[in-house]
């Protein structure tokens, strides 16, 4: 005698099923567990769309954000154990762009950063907030930073090079955000540059040059291709880089204090 299968007992494709907790997911099933491709819509009306493994996000997926009634794709990429793990491209609500690697969710590797000169100011927050949407071209706009090199638990660490908004181009160390190490930065309005050493966001020697024509272009657009700024160990061009894994912040502070703070003085 054949026994009809169990409805209890979930395998291979399922249409959407309510769960308990009032979430809703339809897409496979394997052992009663969601895995492998699937749609999962939460509670406050996020969605995820993409790859399970038992009952976890894993592999390559899409999650997007319900904000003022509609929904924006707020990260495609790697998943690992329900985290962003891996190359992805995230976007925040203010429309600033990451693209990069990540690890436990957190930006960890190398990656490029735009965001907003003035992210943090409220009006323009508020004026995002209540458009829902981009402001015209004729709207206040802040301006674009861009950032493109290494990255420790979400903060700019390593080497990289950043484009400010006003045109200026820094290249070289970063601690926490912050200018730290061997660098130059090259301001457009002065036709000017300075190369020296900045501790924690503070320049403590150095010189000031007339920077070459052209150098600004070159420093933010051919980095990524091997460029080695004069003066400057080959080793460390921004391309030839090695990936800081899971390098903590305060070892990279430690190794550039000893090899180069300590030379100019710096306490």
């Amino acid at each position: 005698m054949t026994r009809d299968a169990d409805p209890a007992d979930k395998q291979g494709h399922r249409p959407t099923i309510h769960l308990p907790s009032g979430k809703k997911y339809k897409g496979e099933w394997s052992g009663n567990k969601m895995h492998g491709l699937g749609e999962m819509v939460y509670v406050n009306g996020d969605v995820y769309e993409g790859d399970w493994v038992a009952n976890t996000r894993h592999g390559h997926g899409t999650f997007w954000r319900l904000e003022y009634g509609r929904h924006r794709a707020e990260y495609v990429g790697e998943w690992r154990d329900g985290k962003r793990s891996g190359f992805g491209v995230f976007h925040d609500s203010l429309g600033q762009r990451f693209e990069g690697d990540f690890a436990n969710s957190k930006r960890h590797g190398r990656g490029r950063q735009t965001k907003l000169a003035d992210a943090r100011d409220e009006d323009y927050q508020v004026r995002h907030a209540n458009s829902g949407q981009a402001e015209s071209s004729h709207s206040k706009h802040p301006g674009v930073d861009v950032y493109e090199g290494d990255w420790v638990e979400n903060a700019m660490t390593g080497r990289g090079v950043m484009r400010f908004a006003n045109g200026d181009v820094f290249f070289g160390g970063w601690l926490d955000d912050e200018k730290h190490g061997t660098g130059v930065h090259l301001f457009k309005n002065k036709k000017r540059a300075y190369e020296g050493v900045w501790d924690r966001g503070v320049p403590r020697c150095g010189t000031y040059r007339e920077a070459r024509e052209g150098e600004a272009e070159e420093i933010a657009g051919d980095a990524r291709g091997g460029l080695v700024l004069p003066g400057h160990d080959s080793e460390k061009s921004l391309a030839q880089m090695p990936g800081l894994q899971l390098m903590k912040a305060k070892r990279v502070e430690t190794d550039s204090r000893i090899a180069t703070l300590r030379a100019c003085g710096a306490q």
